[in-house]
């Protein structure tokens, strides 16, 4: 039985990973409620810090708050699913997930949005007709 509180993390997010919002539903991984900014670097464990996640996202994000924008090489924090809206730093490109700023753009690198696996998954959602989910925040 699931924790209320990963219900409710769960529930906000519409059953999708807040970070590359790939559907719980289609998506054979787990799903795990995480710290945006990890504990290790004073996050708590208040909801406003808490995002559902799929595993490979929360795997590749670990405790980062930042990493390098790809372009710029400047340093530059993650999207935060409880302060940004989602779609003015991500575009979807068919399958590809692209950054339209610099804290999506270091977010897709940091998070390994576009590792040939997950593009392989979501290519596979978009020919079924079921990809990209519609975004709204």
């Amino acid at each position: 039985m699931a924790h209320p509180r990963h219900e409710l993390v769960r529930a906000r997010a519409g059953s999708a990973c807040e970070y590359c919002r790939i559907p719980a539903a289609v998506y054979a991984g787990p799903f795990t409620t995480e710290h945006i900014i990890a504990r290790q670097h004073g996050g708590s464990d208040r909801d406003d810090n808490l995002a559902f996640s799929c595993a490979r996202c929360n795997l590749h994000k670990g405790p980062n708050i930042a990493g390098l924008d790809p372009d710029t090489g400047e340093l530059t924090r993650l999207f935060n699913p409880r302060s940004d809206r989602w779609d003015d730093h991500f575009v979807w490109s068919g399958h590809i997930l692209a950054g339209r700023s610099p804290i999506g753009r270091t977010s897709v690198r940091v998070l390994a949005m576009n590792e040939p696996t997950i593009r392989a998954v979501r290519a596979a959602l978009l020919l079924e007709g079921v990809f990209p989910p519609i975004t709204s925040g």
